[in-house]
């Protein structure tokens, strides 16, 4: 928690330094107490927006730039928990190629904030999108030619069914790694898939 308040906790820091007063006088002239000012300058906890709006009057500063840097990391929070849904969600249906968009399609539909053009949640939905496509199309390929080759239809089932495991397997150890990645909050995800939507 201490990364995204901390700008908040600078910001009134830094006000507090200019108008010349200590936590103790900022505490008692706001009507807060001084642990929650220690707290909020030291970025370790999240304040009520009326207490922020105290703040800010008694700082005398614009409270709703103080206010936007909460809204912000709220966005902030709410995109990373989308994404980890739409992500996770790819697991429910793994074994069923297109069907394994549905979900994830649904939560980017509703989730506008994680629309944007070099959007995670775009290339989590274009790597299942071309997962499934080239599954679908690589399982036939092999039963065509196993059945080409060795004029056995059954034995082109087998393979296909051996190939299509290892890439299921393949998408779960991609949709585990891109979970790790967006547990740590890092958003470049799955760089080698290009974004289709």
């Amino acid at each position: 928690m201490q990364n995204g308040n901390s700008s908040l906790g600078t910001k009134i820091s830094d006000s507090r330094k200019k108008l010349g007063l200590s936590q103790e006088a900022l505490a008692e002239k706001a009507n807060v107490s001084l642990s929650t000012i220690q707290r909020i300058e030291k970025g370790t906890v999240k304040p009520r927006s009326f207490t922020v709006k105290i703040l800010a009057e008694t700082l005398g500063l614009d409270t709703s730039e103080l206010l936007s840097d909460l809204l912000e990391k709220k966005t902030r929070i709410s995109s990373y928990s989308a994404l980890k849904r739409m992500n996770s969600y790819t697991l429910l249906f793994v074994f069923i190629p297109f069907i394994n968009l549905v979900i994830p399609f649904i939560i980017w539909k509703k989730h506008k904030e994680i629309h944007s053009k070099d959007s995670v949640a775009g290339k989590l939905l274009s790597f299942q999108l071309l997962w499934s496509i080239f599954t679908i199309i690589g399982m036939f390929i092999l039963i065509f030619l196993t059945n080409l080759i060795t004029g056995e239809a059954g034995l082109g089932h087998y393979t296909s069914s051996i190939v299509y495991l290892l890439a299921v397997v393949f998408n779960v150890f991609i949709i585990v790694k891109t979970s790790t990645q967006l547990n740590k909050e890092d958003t470049n995800v799955l760089s080698f898939v290009p974004n289709l939507f």
